[in-house]
């Protein structure tokens, strides 16, 4: 019987360590170390050090290079979605099967039995749906979004025009929301299907920014293929099809194109094209000096204000394996105090991962623990964020030793 569950905690990939999904696919592939190291570049004792890991596998980049050249998708890697083992855990995770319900049958006939609310209690209850978001509060996001979606699905079929328009706006923006949660939980088939609804209802509401905006979601599914080239020119077509209204100085052109010019950023940097990625951050930032006060306005919940591109510029410098570089625009970047929890949590870990990445173990664990305490379910759900804990754990000393282990109980790492 002991042998039984020993198995079953085997076959478990979230129970494996990386280094043992790695090479369980890599057997599964039919593949050498030898042939493996071939297909992503790197030396065989590579290969053989991330299976036996003593290699962490700390950067999204290289997640999703090895995963390519395994034939799989990046979350299998990581084991997401990281589920809970409770009830209170498993919240936000155990709303995904009736947001995807709701989801798939967005052009059918509405469900919602009772009265639909006028458009203000509407727009209201969006206003709930995109604070939540903003503040990474993915449970309770998630239990609010099928009732939500119900009914500003009814409210589209029930208006007449102009409020019908106006109720295609509001289901746009609560994808938008929905897309939020499950990106964030690690649903990427998912994902791809709130992209294309958020396209499909800014269409029918006459939003002359759906298209870009839809790029800008898009190109996250081709990250995970490795597809950095694709999603540089998807980025820079959506940019053409708005460029006269940026040229012009429209806000919304801005704040997209803007936003546009942070994914480029952080594409460019997966690519491991330093001049490209800072050439596309000083083009976001550009974006938000013409915004001027305007930037206070969250168009399109993108953020394109000058505290989102300083903290990109940590990013950029952590897609980039430049450490240092991250913990000195790290230690520079000055928070306003109403960021908004998801930004400022990815922050945070950025920052952290710099940290670690120098040696500074104690100045990490304290990053991490401020991510963790912003935005808790994105942090706990965050591939690096379990990757940085795990590196931690493994080099723990005394001073920080009882820190790190609870951090790690909260993340089911221990």
């Amino acid at each position: 019987m002991a042998g039984y569950f020993e198995a079953m905690a085997y076959s478990d990939p979230a129970a494996e360590s990386v280094g043992t999904r790695v090479r369980r696919a890599r057997k599964r592939a039919g593949i050498t170390q030898s042939e493996l190291a071939r297909r992503v570049s790197r030396a065989q004792s590579w290969v053989s050090g991330i299976e036996n890991d003593s290699i962490p596998l700390d950067s999204i980049a290289l997640i999703n290079t090895l995963a390519r050249a395994l034939r799989m998708h990046p979350n299998e890697l990581t084991a997401r979605p990281y589920r809970g083992d409770s009830p209170s855990e498993d919240r936000g995770h155990s709303a995904i099967p009736e947001i995807r319900r709701h989801l798939e049958r967005y052009d059918l006939d509405p469900e919602w039995a009772g009265a639909v609310r006028p458009l203000p209690d509407l727009r209201a209850a969006t206003e709930r749906a995109r604070w939540l978001r903003r503040e990474a509060r993915y449970a309770e996001l998630a239990d609010e979004l099928p009732a939500l979606l119900s009914e500003l699905q009814a409210a589209t079929h029930l208006y007449a025009e102009p409020d019908r328009s106006a109720a295609f706006k509001l289901l746009g923006l609560t994808y938008l929301a929905a897309d939020s949660v499950v990106y964030n939980l690690g649903y990427a088939d998912l994902s791809l299907i709130t992209t294309n609804r958020v396209r499909w209802a800014g269409e029918r509401a006459g939003d002359p920014y759906h298209d870009a905006v839809f790029a800008y979601l898009r190109i996250r599914s081709l990250w995970a293929s490795t597809s950095w080239n694709d999603a540089l020119s998807v980025l820079d077509t959506a940019c053409a099809s708005i460029e006269d209204e940026y040229t012009a100085g429209q806000a919304e052109a801005l704040a997209v194109w803007g936003g546009l010019q942070l994914r480029a950023a952080i594409t460019a940097a997966r690519k491991n094209d330093p001049d490209e990625a800072w050439s596309r951050h000083q083009l976001a930032t550009e974006a938000v000096t013409r915004l001027g006060s305007r930037q206070r306005t969250n168009y399109y919940d993108l953020s394109t204000n000058q505290a989102n591109v300083d903290i990109h510029g940590v990013a950029v410098a952590v897609e980039l394996g430049d450490g240092p570089r991250a913990v000195q625009r790290g230690e520079a970047v000055r928070l306003p105090k109403d960021m908004q929890a998801g930004r400022a949590g990815h922050h945070h870990l950025d920052h952290a991962r710099g940290l670690l990445w120098c040696g500074k173990r104690e100045a990490a664990l304290a990053e991490l623990e401020r991510a963790e305490k912003i935005a808790p379910m994105l942090v706990r759900n965050h591939p690096m964020a379990q990757q940085a804990v795990r590196t931690l754990l493994d080099l723990e000393r005394y001073s920080y030793r009882e820190r790190i282990r609870r951090l790690g109980v909260r993340m089911h790492i221990l």
